[in-house]
């Protein structure tokens, strides 16, 4: 089987990296012939990082418009291929005619890992694309449910992270912060988009600080701006993301109750608690899910949610052992690489076969959201 991946980005992208090229030594070592078209790389994420926005708007254009053209050539020169895997749109805010090209000569599956469909111009095109595809695959129920609206194959592959590369870090030392006057780490990792979720802890940060000796860990392409809080600022990078949340502490995932954060698909949340790193969350779409209160981890809804969750888990070492060692039984056990690997390759395999019965004239039985 020969399969084509059309990537948001390379694999510094987050979204790709953990839809679509952590899975590809797997899929090869099934026989499965991959390949991987990258829409945006490097570069366009060192343009987020430039301060003057209309230079960035200029850069950004510029960038785009050569990208596309660098789509544009790979999407006519692919060859014969079983199935043709699309993350998001295929040329973002452009009417879907080479899209529509593609699905007349390919089985095309539309991949979404967060609600891109509320986006500026996405509202329209997205249900175009669902309808055109033979199906979708969609990190989440809510997606899920979006998705069905417009085609009836929907398959569920939630987010996961490679438990054999997220290891919780031996012999790690997490005691109390009174005890031996070493500070308590709180990690939060995350692009710089979503600082305004994290901004929301500040109160509770600056509160905490008062009574413990605690620093916040932040892992991005930037650092926030969250006034009066000690902070320390970890540069995201694929080598050093492991060990920089191997040696905090505690993990928090903030977010809003709305449409948009219930797209997403949990995966900071994953990280910390493959890592044995017992996390707070908001809960949110699938934070619902993945959290089990007080078991694998902890919910906070208001701004004293958040405090007396910290605070508990700055307080009891026992219990950050504890429910760090059941999270990371939760994330082996549900959202492991090594457990969805073989289910993605089946569902791939099943579209394909679908395909061909589907060509041959025998009917085809409709598929159900998992």
């Amino acid at each position: 089987m020969k399969l084509c991946y059309f990537a948001k980005a390379t694999s510094i992208g987050p979204s790709s990296r953990y839809r679509i090229y952590q899975y590809l030594p797997y899929l090869q070592s099934q026989g499965v012939e991959t390949h991987v078209y990258p829409l945006f790389g490097p570069g366009y994420f060192r343009l987020l990082r430039w301060r003057v926005k209309w230079v960035q708007a200029i850069g950004k254009s510029l960038y785009t418009s050569l990208r596309f053209v660098k789509r544009a050539i790979d999407v006519f020169s692919i060859g014969p291929a079983d199935l043709i895997v699309v993350e998001g749109p295929l040329f973002p805010y452009c009417a879907p005619l080479i899209e529509r090209a593609l699905a007349r000569r390919y089985r095309l599956i539309l991949e979404l890992d967060d609600a891109i469909y509320l986006t500026r111009s996405h509202g329209q095109k997205i249900p175009i694309l669902l309808r055109l595809s033979a199906g979708a695959i969609v990190g989440n129920a809510a997606l899920a449910q979006y998705a069905s609206s417009y085609t009836s194959r929907v398959y569920i592959v939630p987010t996961v992270v490679d438990t054999e590369r997220f290891r919780p870090q031996k012999d790690k030392v997490s005691s109390r912060a009174m005890d031996d006057g070493r500070e308590l780490r709180i990690a939060w990792i995350g692009l710089a988009f979503n600082f305004p979720c994290l901004e929301m802890l500040v109160p509770v940060f600056l509160k905490l600080q008062q009574e413990y000796r605690i620093i916040i860990r932040v892992i991005s392409a930037l650092p926030p701006v969250l006034p009066g809080v000690k902070m320390e600022f970890r540069r995201w990078s694929f080598e050093s993301e492991v060990q920089d949340l191997q040696s905090c502490d505690i993990g928090v995932m903030p977010l809003t109750d709305t449409e948009w954060a219930r797209g997403k698909c949990g995966l900071k949340l994953l990280q910390y608690m493959a890592v044995g790193m017992p996390a707070v969350a908001s809960p949110v779409g699938v934070n619902r899910d993945i959290i089990r209160e007080g078991e694998n981890g902890l919910l906070a809804v208001t701004e004293d949610d958040w405090y007396r969750q910290l605070a508990l888990l700055c307080h009891d070492s026992a219990l950050r052992k504890r429910i760090g060692a059941s999270a990371r039984r939760t994330v082996e056990a549900r959202y492991s690489l090594k457990k969805w690997g073989p289910q993605l390759v089946e569902r791939y395999r099943a579209i394909v076969a679908e395909g061909k019965q589907a060509s041959s004239g025998c009917p085809i039985s409709q598929s159900v959201i998992p």
